[in-house]
Parts: C-alpha cells; sequence; structure tokens
C-alpha cells in the first residue's frame, strides 16, 4: 500500500470513527493472481472510459477528449485522435457496414459526436446537429444508434439524423417505430409510457432479461420493472435516512451488472450486494468494502472473483477463502461453472434450494491492485490475460497474471 492511501484511508477514519470497519488483508496475498503491471501513459486529464475492441485491443478516452487504441497484449499504444476539445462523455462500438469494420462513436460535451474507423484511424463523421452536451450513446436496430441531452436523437450509420424527441426531467420509455411513407421506411422516436420517479436521481439502469430491467438510485434504492408494461415490480434495497450526514448519499447505487438474466450485481455507497431477482433474496452484501464509494465492479480470473474499485483509489478483489486462483481455475472452467457459481462457491441447484442467505459462504477480501493514485473509474476484465482500469490519476494500468 503507498503512503498516498496509508494516509487517504488514515484520515477517512478519524473523520468517521464510527463506522463499520472496512476488510483488510493480513500479510501476503496468495489468492491474489496479479502479479505485474504496467502503466500505460498518454492521457493528460481524468481517464473516465474504456471500451474493448477485439481480443487485442481496447480504447480509452476522457476529459482531455482524446481517444487512445491500446493493445492489451503488448501493452503498448496503437494510435491515437485528437478527437474533441472537451471532456468525451461517452463511447460506442458498432461493425460497419462492411462488416469488416470496426466503428467507434464518440460524444462529447462540445456538442459533437464523431464517428471513427479504428482500423484506418480516421474520423469518418463529425455530427454536429446534436446541439448540446451529448450525455449517451446507445445501439438500436441494425446500424442505427440514439444519442441523448436535452433532445433525443436517433442517427443512421451515415450520420443522417432520422429523428428527434424533446426530453423533459422525467423518466419516461421510448420505441422507435419504422413508418412506410411513399415507399419509403421511416423511423420515429415515440415515447410510450412516463415512469414513475425515484426520490433522487438514475444512476444505473441494465436490462435483466425480455421481460426484466432494473434502475438503481442516488436514494439507495434499486427497482425492479417489466418491460412489457413498465411498472415497477419489486424494490430490491431501499434506505430511509438515505441522504446520510451533510447529504452525502451514502448508499447511493452507481452500478449495476447483469448476470444469467437473473442476478443483479450492485455497487452500493462504499459496498457491493448480489441479489437474485426471481427469488427477491439477498444473496451477499459487503457493507464497508472500500473506504470510499465502488464506482464499478465486474467478476475478473474467468469468474472466480469478483473485482470492485473505487475512488479511494484501490482495487479490491472478493472471492472464497478455498480460492486459490492459480489452482483453481482450470478446475472451475472444466465444471462449466458460470461466474455467479464460482463467486459462490456453490451451483445453481443449492442456489434454488436454499431459504435464507446464511447458507451461501460469505465472500472475502482476497487480494488488492494498488497502483492508482486517484479514483479508479473503471475497470475491464481480460480473462486469463489479466484485467485493465484508468482513473483519475490521468493512467491506464494493465493487470497481468
Amino acid at each position: 500500500m503507498s503512503m498516498w492511501q496509508k494516509l487517504w484511508r488514515k484520515g477517512d477514519q478519524q473523520k468517521d470513527e464510527d463506522k463499520e470497519v472496512v476488510e483488510e488483508i493480513e500479510g501476503e496475498e496468495t489468492c491474489n493472481p496479479y502479479t505485474e503491471l504496467y502503466f500505460l501513459q498518454h492521457h493528460s486529464d481524468i481517464v473516465r472510459h474504456l471500451l474493448v475492441i477485439d481480443d487485442r485491443r481496447c480504447v480509452s478516452a476522457g476529459d482531455d477528449g482524446v481517444v487512445v487504441v491500446w493493445d492489451t497484449q503488448l501493452c503498448m499504444k496503437l494510435s491515437f485522435f485528437e478527437a474533441h476539445s472537451r471532456p468525451i462523455t461517452c463511447m460506442l462500438s458498432i461493425d460497419g457496414k462492411n462488416k469488416d469494420s470496426n466503428l467507434l462513436i464518440t460524444g462529447s460535451s462540445d456538442k459533437h459526436i464523431k464517428v471513427w474507423n479504428i482500423d484506418q484511424g480516421k474520423c469518418v463523421q463529425d455530427i454536429t446537429e446534436h446541439g448540446t452536451s451529448v450525455k449517451c450513446l446507445l445501439p438500436v436496430l441494425e446500424n442505427m444508434f440514439v444519442s441523448a441531452g436535452e433532445q433525443l436523437h436517433l442517427w443512421g450509420e451515415d450520420g443522417a439524423l432520422l429523428d428527434t424527441f424533446p426530453l423533459d426531467k422525467q423518466e419516461a420509455v421510448y420505441s422507435i417505430k419504422d413508418l412506410l411513407d411513399l415507399n419509403e421506411t421511416s423511423y420515429r422516436i415515440c415515447q410510450d409510457k412516463r415512469l414513475p420517479e425515484h426520490l433522487e436521481a438514475i444512476r444505473a439502469l441494465v436490462p435483466v432479461s425480455d421481460k426484466l430491467f432494473a434502475s438503481g438510485s442516488l436514494d439507495g434504492t434499486i427497482l425492479l420493472w417489466s418491460s412489457e408494461t413498465f411498472t415497477p415490480l419489486k424494490k430490491l434495497n431501499t434506505m430511509a435516512d438515505y441522504k446520510g450526514k451533510a447529504n452525502m448519499y451514502p448508499y447511493s447505487v452507481q452500478y449495476i451488472a447483469c448476470e444469467n438474466q437473473k442476478y443483479l450485481l450492485a455497487a452500493i455507497g462504499c459496498g457491493f450486494a448480489l441479489f437474485d431477482t426471481v427469488s427477491n433474496t439477498l444473496l451477499c452484501r459487503k457493507v464497508k468494502a472500500h473506504y470510499s464509494k465502488v464506482t464499478q465492479l465486474t467478476f475478473v480470473c474467468d469468474g472466480l472473483l469478483l473485482a470492485t474499485c473505487s475512488e479511494d483509489g484501490s482495487i479490491r478483489l472478493w472471492g472464497q477463502k478455498s480460492h486459490n486462483p492459480g489452482e483453481q481455475l482450470a478446475v472451475k472452467a472444466s465444471m462449466g461453472l458460470s461466474p455467479i457459481e464460482r463467486f459462490l462457491d456453490i451451483n445453481f441447484g443449492q442456489l434454488h434450494h436454499s431459504k435464507s442467505p446464511d447458507h451461501f459462504p460469505e465472500p472475502v477480501l482476497l487480494g488488492e491492485c494498488l497502483g492508482h493514485c486517484g479514483s479508479v473509474m473503471r475497470i475491464v476484465d481480460q480473462g486469463l490475460e489479466g484485467m485493465l482500469s484508468c482513473g483519475g490519476d490521468h493512467l491506464v494500468i494493465a493487470w497481468k497474471v
């Protein structure tokens, strides 16, 4: 652990002495599979986004407006684009028309949307009609995508604006309908239904299955919604005093991931939780997994470990006490187990018949990856090769097994 992180953590503990103790590792980290790290440097500001292109390449972007393409196996820079004049807020990867080219779409607070041919290393479209800061990008239908800011915009792959729909502050569900007009197909954005509001802003939204999607909010609530009626079906997490001291929202939901169209992994405050959406069961929870809020979480090491990253500058690895990735990866893989089964060290049959989460082994801290000197924004699993992370220190770090 670096001196910077020790001082930060000591300060946090002194500010709030009555909080639950954060788990620490004593002795050697024999279960930590990451033995090497490589610092990938080019960015000059916060790196907020990582996007995997293929087995060898990953793209990073952030507040300096630059896109960098990395070779993740050789840990070297392949190319970079001076993409935007302001921070890049979102990225999206799609296939080109010929299916042989990789297209990267970037959105920025400079009000531009740009389409890049990664293989050729050039910008093929500079879309200026968005008009406001681009908040998000989403693929829809074939060779189309949606951008959102103050309005919803529907775009063709060639950058043609197909339709626009005004937005307000209330959550709503939208669909894209194709209309036959003079023997030509045109597309329209339609608002299907306004949704009941969370108490605070939604921070995470993820599909669960064809019939369900989930939302997580600053108020700490996780709602399950019907994709057919767009009505809330279940609440998986509720907090009474969700604003906390000085309105710091200590239980806010920062991130949600779905596994097996059934299980939800959620970054809640400084911890994480795993829910079964069918039985409405809390399978496991760590209230204080980090010293600051968890920004993201994902399974790594072929699903044997759960990695969480945080504003405290650390990446932490969680699993079972019996887990030794070096010895068990091949065994677990040969058994055909899913990441959830590997992480909990229990099969789906046992999960289905268990009446209480008390029967499940509790995950423990197995390792830490300490290389960043600022908030860790994102982590990307690279399977048995390792993982990537990016953060507020302007770095991308490759962690190798």
